[in-house]
């Protein structure tokens, strides 16, 4: 199923058997074979859910970016499954491509998730549970929530739910044996070798929604008394509907020679462990396939590679922008280095998981929208506390500067806040940096609004007027622009 804009979903009662299956076990897995659409869907975006809506779950499997998420109710989390279980950032896990990803839950590992039959050595830190909790008025939904939020765009090749936790080994299995139907294409070369029966044979499967699979050809007599003698064979390529096909010949470098001593080991010849991805052109009931070869036995076919053709004109494209920005984690590296507070923080580290999915993606400055600069000012302010709420910290980037007085005095020589800022987190001297004078200026007039609060200034005041200036130049065009 290709979803774009669009979900699957089956009724209450017809998804209470998971439910009722799984309880019973106390583990279970999703395994599915997936194409996501691309590596910039989040919320997470729903691969497949078991819910009764944005906030309520008894399992979920779905894509932050080029992350998988997983969430799993137990007496051990929240109604909503959380906290959830999602892989690296670094590791960009998940790609736009067809991947096998199996999630696995037992009450004594706890989660776990599995990409192309490899584990992701991202380790649940939630322990295992009970899953006594599970609502049986939830309804299983593929590609959405069931309330039509978070949609997924992809491909679903295969899904399967079972009510075991797959072993590794398993998980490999099913990985190596791949998805969807399989047939042997046989190619009969009777007439060329002059021996009854001779085939050259394809594993094909059709691999996606625009491509098949021809996978690891093999020589093969069906009389199995018949040997095969000696036959060379080179320069193998695929036809499909009447033609080579222009792309995929991964066969056409092949050259070896089939003999009776080869062919005696298993009663065929493996030709070529390769594989290669012919496009689908009207599709598995109607596409038609051939072979060609250079040589083939005793016939000889030149073949004469056409010129390539030439290179079209470069698109008149509008000129790309000098300057790009930051994306999230670049944003999350930087403000960490600046302000000399590690990104492990735990405060800091929560922030940046609630909100770096409404920061940047992408370096395009074109593409920047308002809504990032909120994620980038909330994880700019707790940066900004961290560092201000710390007094041994504070004193060390500020020094000088007069905490635990009062904002009427704190501020009267500005340059103990305005230096440490400028110096840390601007720069001085650099060829493309802001005008210091209208920083600085923007800044005071910052303080100059959050100081005049007459007699009702709260006792922690300065301290706030402190991070709020370190926010507004940590989470400036200073910092985002590269």
């Amino acid at each position: 199923m290709q979803f774009i804009d669009g979900k699957a979903q089956g009724s209450t009662t017809a998804s209470a058997k998971l439910r009722n299956l799984i309880t019973a076990t106390g583990e279970y897995s999703i395994e599915a074979w997936v194409a996501p659409g691309n590596v910039t869907q989040d919320g997470p975006a729903r691969i497949v859910t078991y819910s009764g809506g944005s906030m309520n779950r008894n399992f979920m499997l779905g894509q932050t970016l080029y992350n998988y998420d997983t969430f799993n109710r137990s007496n051990q989390t929240d109604q909503g499954g959380e906290p959830q279980l999602s892989t690296a950032d670094a590791d960009e896990d998940l790609q736009a491509t067809l991947q096998h990803v199996v999630v696995t839950y037992d009450p004594a590992n706890g989660r776990s998730i599995y990409v192309n039959g490899a584990f992701t050595d991202d380790p649940d830190a939630v322990p295992g549970g009970l899953l006594n909790d599970w609502d049986d008025t939830f309804a299983f939904a593929v590609a959405s929530e069931v309330d039509n939020d978070n949609r997924w765009a992809g491909t679903v090749r295969l899904l399967a739910v079972h009510n075991r936790a797959l072993t590794s080994d398993q998980i490999l299995q099913n990985f190596d044996i791949g998805v969807g139907e399989k047939y042997f294409l046989l190619f009969n070369v009777s007439d060329h070798i002059g021996i009854t029966d001779a085939y050259i044979v394809f594993e094909v499967s059709q691999f996606d929604s625009y491509s098949y699979l021809f996978d690891e050809p093999f020589f093969a007599i069906l009389d199995s008394q018949a040997t095969p003698g000696s036959i060379p064979i080179s320069g193998v390529r695929i036809g499909i509907n009447g033609r080579e096909a222009a792309v995929g010949q991964a066969f056409a470098a092949l050259d070896t020679d089939i003999t009776d001593a080869a062919y005696a080991v298993e009663g065929f010849q493996r030709l070529s462990d390769l594989g290669t991805v012919i496009p689908l052109e009207k599709g598995p009931a109607l596409d038609e396939f051939f072979l060609t070869f250079e040589v083939l036995a005793g016939e000889t076919n030149v073949v004469v590679e056409a010129d390539p053709s030439p290179l079209p004109p470069p698109p008149d494209l509008p000129r790309s922008p000098e300057l790009g920005i930051r994306d999230f984690a670049e944003i999350n590296a930087t403000m960490s280095l600046v302000i000399d507070i590690p990104s492990s923080n735990n405060e800091v580290a929560t922030t940046y998981q609630l909100v770096h999915q409404a920061m940047p993606v992408t370096p395009n400055i074109a593409g920047f929208i308002s809504s990032q600069q909120m994620g980038i000012t909330q994880l700019a302010i707790k940066y900004c506390s961290v560092l201000v709420d710390d007094p041994g910290l504070r004193t060390a980037y500020f020094p000088g500067f007069p905490f635990g007085t009062s904002q009427v005095t704190a501020f009267n020589d500005r340059d103990l806040l305005l230096d440490p800022l400028i110096d840390n987190m601007v720069g001085n001297g650099i060829g493309t940096q802001p005008d210091l004078v209208a920083l600085r200026a923007e800044v005071n007039s910052l303080v100059d609004g959050l100081i005049a609060c007459g007699g009702s200034c709260e006792s922690d005041r300065t301290e706030r007027v402190v991070k709020a200036a370190c926010a507004s130049v940590l989470g400036s065009a200073a910092m985002l622009v590269q």
